[in-house]
């Protein structure tokens, strides 16, 4: 059950966009699923299709207040090459685009499972909404996978070949960097984190 919290996971719960501790159905369904999620964890279970929809939805309400899809026209973190097909008046630029998780969602449960000890509902939600997610270009993606980041790396790795304007990759509730490094999982790291060059 959510208990109010304080420390630096306390604040990240208390300043995010739509909170899990709300009154609405959509924070009642956020805190059920986030319980739902570290009761897996916890006992081990492997991750699935469901958990990764439980994920994606999470991650979506924690930004937009909402599970119904976001609306591309209007989401408001979106990189500079996206921006510039969402506002070109092309009727097709919706194909140009896609909604991508900026700490891939596989990622979050691993991290779910590596803390599953010590998990609690307040260190889930910071997981799964420290990196909120980015409407990039289909290029911007393809280019993300060919350096080997498809499912994994660190959020700024990840990153670096997208330009961005007007946000941060991380949620701006999130606690300072140095307090989120300290509690940071580690996990390998991808065979091609490092981008060759050429």
């Amino acid at each position: 059950m959510f208990t109010a919290s304080t420390g630096i996971l306390g604040i990240f719960l208390n300043n995010m966009r739509y909170p899990i501790d709300g009154k609405s159905l959509d924070a009642k369904k956020a805190r059920i699923l986030i319980n739902a999620l570290v009761d897996c964890a916890k006992a081990g279970v492997r991750s699935s299709f469901s958990i990764n929809k439980m994920l994606w939805g999470l991650s979506l309400y924690l930004e937009t207040g909402s599970f119904s899809r976001e609306n591309w026209r209007t989401y408001h973190r979106v990189s500079d090459a996206a921006k510039v097909w969402r506002d070109s008046g092309d009727k097709d630029w919706k194909r140009h685009v896609t909604f991508e998780h900026v700490r891939p969602i596989n990622l979050m449960y691993q991290m779910f499972l590596a803390e599953r000890a010590t998990l609690t509902i307040e260190r889930a939600a910071l997981i799964i909404g420290e990196y909120p997610p980015v409407l990039i270009t289909q290029e911007e993606e393809l280019r993300m996978s060919r350096l080997g980041f498809k499912h994994g790396g660190e959020p700024e790795k990840r990153y670096a070949h997208v330009p961005i304007s007007g946000f941060s990759l991380r949620s701006d509730a999130a606690p300072p960097q140095k307090g989120a490094q300290q509690k940071r999982t580690k996990l390998p790291t991808p065979a091609a984190e490092q981008p060759s060059q050429g």
